[in-house]
């Protein structure tokens, strides 16, 4: 499956294909909504929500329910192609009153695209709009308004055996200098420090969208808007050492023997069995692991691509966000549950729910361990955009030029014009 760097947010991060199958929308009937055009919060509010998440939202609905006596939340869980089915039924006016949405453009169901087809209903006077982090507000927001409910964040980095590395009184590295020191430890021990499956749909840019957060987009957020207004190039940005830094890493023996054909569950096999200190992946790939070796501590940290701690950064990206119908019929209560969901104690738990962390920071969240560094990154401002493309297909040349540049049949400098050619294309 081909990512688009706009639109990963839940086929990425999540794991989740969107297209998988179909399942048809439940009835949303029920009895009228009370004086919803006073702004009273009554009646029945209806829900479309993501069956794989139904954990993460349940406990928001009982207390939704308990908060307002008499209004009843009816939620319809699916696990099939959400994008399609939310357009078919905003086209025939069923959409339900809130319904899952991805961040940013790229897609039928992403917020940019629902607001500028009219579809979505503007938040902007919400109280936990003020709250969103200058990072991600123009990934909720359209033209000046907000149109979607952040949700949680959930990172990309290394995510470490942390049991297998204390067996070998070795660290999670901190520098650059440090990763390359890893790798030789590793070695040392018969071992190789990062499982990344090159031979995988989506393998190959892990690892240079996690150098990409301190030399990239880190630093320059803005560095697609330069790219769009012709201020820079990609031969002339600092993907030139994204590129060669995943070629040291190649050279120095860090990924082991028959990169070139492994996949990604074969990696975070190789990692289970503690033959493989780590693996680059999105967080999602830590429940696998997990799954495979129940007994080992993991840990998912930042990837560090200079030898300056404080400018490390931990890529991130918000997953699914929510979103109210422009033609909600319960307005009122569409808005009082997002309202209700930004509460400190309910989104810890919807938080939860996703094994990740609040996009709005709340104070005395408790993530799970394994999520400490990602939580304590976004407080301190020390998150970073994913690569950004203005033009999604950019990502793909970059990960074919990967595995070009690894078996030398390419050179840095071929990928990199090639890269701007098709973002020019």
């Amino acid at each position: 499956m081909r990512i688009s760097t706009k639109a990963m947010g839940c086929a990425l991060l999540a794991g989740l294909s969107l297209a998988a199958c179909s399942t048809a929308p439940a009835d949303s009937g029920g009895p009228a909504p009370t004086s919803t055009a006073s702004g009273a919060i009554g009646g029945t509010l209806t829900i479309l929500y993501v069956k794989m998440f139904q954990p993460a939202l349940e406990p928001v609905v009982k207390a939704f329910e308990q908060k307002y006596p008499g209004t009843k939340v009816d939620v319809n869980y699916v696990s099939g192609d959400v994008g399609n089915l939310i357009g078919t039924q905003l086209q025939a006016g069923t959409a339900a009153d809130i319904f899952v949405t991805l961040p940013g453009s790229g897609g039928v169901m992403n917020v940019h695209t629902l607001a500028a087809q009219g579809k979505l209903l503007d938040l902007s006077d919400s109280p936990w709009v003020a709250g969103i982090p200058r990072l991600w507000q123009g990934d909720m927001s359209f033209n000046g308004k907000t149109y979607a409910y952040p949700g949680t964040l959930q990172g990309l980095g290394a995510i470490y055996n942390m049991t297998k590395l204390k067996e070998l009184g070795l660290k999670p590295p901190k520098t650059w200098s440090e990763v390359l020191g890893l790798c030789k430890s590793a070695k040392d021990h018969g071992l190789y420090a990062y499982a990344q499956g090159l031979n995988d749909s989506a393998g190959p840019q892990m690892m240079f969208l996690a150098l990409s957060a301190d030399l990239v987009y880190g630093p320059t957020p803005d560095f697609s808007t330069q790219l769009k207004e012709k201020k820079t190039t990609v031969p002339a940005s600092p993907w030139r050492q994204v590129l060669d830094k995943y070629k040291q890493m190649n050279d120095a023996g860090c990924f082991g023997e028959g990169v070139m054909g492994r996949t990604r569950p074969q990696g975070t096999d190789e990692v289970a069995a503690g033959k493989a200190l780590g693996i680059v992946d999105v967080g999602a790939a830590i429940a696998p692991i997990e799954k495979a070796a129940p007994k080992s501590e993991l840990t998912i940290l930042p990837m560090p691509a200079t030898d300056d701690p404080a400018g490390t950064y931990f890529p991130a990206l918000p997953g699914f966000t929510v979103s109210a119908n422009a033609q909600a019929k319960n307005p009122a209560a569409a808005k009082a549950f997002l309202n209700m969901l930004a509460e400190p104690e309910n989104i810890s738990v919807y938080a939860k729910g996703y094994a990740s962390v609040p996009l709005i920071p709340v104070p005395g969240f408790k993530p799970p361990a394994n999520l400490a560094a990602l939580n304590e990154a976004i407080a301190a401002g020390k998150s970073a955009k994913i690569a950004d493309w203005p033009n999604p297909k950019v990502n793909d040349v970059a990960q074919q030029g990967v595995q070009a540049i690894l078996l030398g049949k390419d050179t840095i400098d071929e990928v990199l014009q090639k890269m701007q050619g098709a973002f020019e294309g």
